[in-house]
């Protein structure tokens, strides 16, 4: 980002320069060597970033046919490297929000989820449907819940704290370390999308998943989508993204998203 005399900020839309936290599978993960799905991470050495955010990265570069770098930031400074200039998308699995607004802009969804809870495997192994409000209230009320801080998938525990007494355990720098917390019984279960909770039961099989109705959380529903961090007032990227997002069908994100899963 620049500053004209005039005060107006003015973008460099020439490039798209991506922030992701390498470290949120299936959006997004690290490799040590590159493949034919990769990006190198342009902010590190021998580091190269896969996942569901850098396929779609990958695409939007071909259709506004301007070259993209990926950049591995930590997931609470994403936000500023982007008011900063360092950056000019955020693309890392990350909810459109009120709060988020007052300081960013964004772009149209580009994936939607559903919200899962991850709990031991012989847990998750009592319920193969998705519990209704009732079983949901019953199961998880006195049961410490888990998750990331500053995600959406954390605030939808003050839901579960308030509505069916759930205790709401401090957040935890990642989800990987929210799923130790499951796995060591510290807490009963944690939150995570869908994709995310297919992840982490893929790696460790003493965990598995429970579905819930997803009208269980009100309002927070409608948050579930993900969509592009942009600097406030680059309408002109915001646009270009939107455009290209609107050429990719629902069912080649759902595509990516199952080969980022596997």
């Amino acid at each position: 980002t620049s500053v004209t005399s005039c005060g107006a900020p003015t973008f460099d839309n020439s490039k798209l320069v991506i922030g992701l936290e390498c470290n949120y599978a299936p959006f997004n993960w690290t490799e040590v060597a590159p493949n034919d799905y990769t990006l190198k991470v342009a902010n590190k050495t021998n580091m190269w970033a896969d996942g569901y955010d850098v396929q779609i990265g990958k695409i939007l570069s071909e259709k506004l046919e301007i070259p993209v770098e990926i950049h591995q930031i930590e997931w609470d400074s994403l936000i500023p490297e982007l008011t900063f200039g360092n950056i000019n998308a955020v693309i890392a699995g990350m909810t459109d929000t009120e709060e988020r607004r007052l300081s960013i802009d964004f772009t149209d969804e580009y994936y939607r989820s559903e919200l899962v809870l991850i709990t031991s495997k012989s847990v998750a192994d009592l319920y193969t449907g998705s519990l209704s409000e009732t079983e949901f209230a019953q199961l998880i009320k006195n049961k410490m819940i888990v998750s990331q801080s500053m995600t959406v998938t954390d605030d939808v525990i003050e839901i579960f704290e308030e509505k069916y007494g759930a205790i709401h355990n401090n957040p935890v720098s990642s989800f990987a370390l929210a799923a130790q917390d499951v796995v060591s019984g510290a807490a009963f279960a944690m939150t995570a999308e869908l994709p995310v909770a297919k992840s982490i039961v893929s790696t460790l099989d003493t965990l598995g998943i429970i579905h819930m109705d997803q009208s269980i959380l009100g309002e927070t529903q409608s948050e579930l989508g993900v969509s592009i961090g942009i600097a406030k007032g680059n309408t002109e990227l915001a646009n270009m993204i939107n455009q290209a997002l609107s050429e990719i069908s629902i069912q080649e994100r759902n595509d990516l998203m199952e080969a980022a899963v596997i």
